[in-house]
């Protein structure tokens, strides 16, 4: 046997290992937080987890949700997590399902980002692994997970789209079509803002009226359902925009984290890695199309209010991930960004390493609110009575008692009920006091309707109200800031 024959030649498959190797442990790094915990500390999670499980058990006879709850399934815009949850909760318990649809939540971004960076700036995805510092965005850490997968969703979409463009073909386009759609349901922001990438490159590429149409043409489906089945935010009967000290703030959200210096070095570092990119190296060139993009996005998060109405807020800093994925298409860097990929990687380490540290840290906390659960009885209907001023990332007490709808079946009046943009009711007309969606009490609760219309009070971070509770009921179980009131039943009260 000649030398030739002894040593075979290395196949396509094995160069790839090491790729492929890479990502494995990229993904691993993503998921790690996800998994280790008992409770995911995300701020609205638990609520929509509890919907997604209500959903599921309205029939269940071991539960009692239809007295309370009722379903509406629509053409809605924001069905998502819940389409989402209804297909995986057939699979797994509702919590693993949950964090299955959480993974799919961190995972999709980095990759959908990576992918459209390759329509939109072939050979510089590279770029792409500063994706990996927004995966785990303020909007996943707030819990706002619809919107979180349509950023993803829509960065998959504009890649086919782009594809599309470069390669039309019947099958292609349908392909876009069914993208758009899916990010009509995913979130209407999400929709929209895609929608807007759309126009901008279309006017500022200046292509032909047929490729104006056959885009327009994406869009139809989306729209038609939200004219017939929602029409949210057309009229806005509260709109607030933010202050200069407040807008400066909030463009800090775009690196949002636990670590507030590592956000300061990751964007000072994305500053220094254009410019080392761009020092000395002739196949660096700026890209005008989506420079103007950047900006536009950029005035955009200027000019957008904070608040739209009575329940739509923060939505100036919703254009902030676009933003900042714009802002990596801006340039061709050639050769040299594969020489750079240290910079995102070793700050992608240090963040998940924060991350993960933060989820750890806040379990015992948690695991004591959970405890709570075993104090109250099944089926019970149970009053959050909730205040906090940190944070929303630190804030996973908020929603935290909706484990007591998946865990003891409660009844709890805060599920999120939304007409037009989530698919389940309330039916059961009990006693809410305002304060809890704003986490702040301005106005006392109604105490004898408390007492009159529930069983237990979870009451959180509210010592202003340990007096009045402990008249109308008795403390069953306590935890740090949370205290729980077991309410004694006035005569002639029968609760359902």
């Amino acid at each position: 046997m000649d030398a030739a024959e002894a040593t075979p030649a290395p196949s396509v498959s094995s160069r790839t290992v090491p790729g492929l190797a890479g990502v494995l442990i990229l993904a691993v790094m993503l998921l790690v937080p996800v998994w280790i915990v008992a409770f995911p500390p995300l701020l609205d999670y638990p609520n929509h987890l509890a919907r997604a499980f209500v959903l599921a058990h309205l029939n269940d006879s071991q539960f009692s949700f239809r007295q309370f709850y009722r379903a509406d399934w629509g053409a809605y815009p924001y069905l998502g997590m819940d389409a989402s949850l209804a297909v995986l909760a057939r699979l797994f318990s509702i919590e693993t399902a949950g964090r299955v649809y959480l993974s799919l939540c961190v995972l999709a971004l980095p990759a959908a980002v990576w992918f459209f960076l390759r329509q939109a700036q072939p050979k510089a995805e590279a770029a792409a692994l500063w994706a990996l510092l927004i995966a785990y965005n303020v909007f996943f850490l707030e819990g706002f997970l619809n919107f979180d997968l349509s950023i993803a969703v829509g960065f998959f979409a504009l890649g086919l789209w782009l594809q599309w463009l470069a390669r039309p073909g019947t099958w292609r386009w349908i392909a876009v079509l069914v993208a758009f759609t899916a990010l009509y349901f995913t979130h209407l922001l999400g929709f929209a803002i895609a929608g807007l990438v759309v126009i901008a490159y279309l006017a500022l590429s200046r292509r032909p009226i047929r490729d104006w149409l056959w885009s327009g043409a994406l869009a139809l489906p989306g729209v038609a359902f939200y004219l017939h089945s929602s029409r949210v935010g057309l009229v806005a009967n509260k709109i607030i925009f933010h202050g200069l000290e407040d807008k400066l703030d909030s463009l800090g959200m775009i690196l949002h984290g636990y670590w507030p210096w590592l956000d300061g070095i990751s964007l000072a570092a994305l500053a220094a890695w254009f410019l080392a990119a761009w020092w000395r190296n002739p196949e660096f060139r700026w890209d005008r199309k989506w420079l103007a993009i950047a900006a536009i996005f950029f005035a955009l998060f200027w000019a957008i209010p904070w608040m739209w109405g009575q329940e739509a807020s923060d939505l100036d800093i919703r254009v902030l991930p676009f933003l900042f994925v714009a802002i990596l298409t801006t340039a061709r860097i050639g050769r040299r960004a594969k020489t750079l990929v240290a910079i995102p990687l070793l700050l992608f380490v240090a963040r998940t390493v924060s991350v993960t540290r933060h989820f750890g840290e806040a379990q015992p906390a948690l695991a004591g609110l959970a405890r709570s659960f075993d104090a109250v009885p099944r089926g019970a209907l149970v009053l959050p009575i909730v205040e906090g001023d940190e944070d929303p990332i630190d804030r996973p007490f908020s929603h935290f008692w909706a484990y007591g709808v998946i865990r003891r079946g409660w009844f709890s009046p805060y599920l999120k009920d939304a007409p037009g943009e989530t698919p389940m009711r309330i039916i059961y007309d009990s006693y809410t006091p305002d304060g809890f969606w704003n986490l702040v009490y301005d106005e006392t609760p109604d105490w004898q309707r408390v007492q009159n219309e529930y069983e237990y009070v979870w009451a959180y971070d509210v010592p202003r109200f340990s007096a009045p509770l402990a008249m109308i009921g008795e403390k069953v179980y306590s935890s740090g800031p949370l205290d729980v009131y077991r309410l004694r039943k006035p005569t002639g009260t029968n609760a359902p």
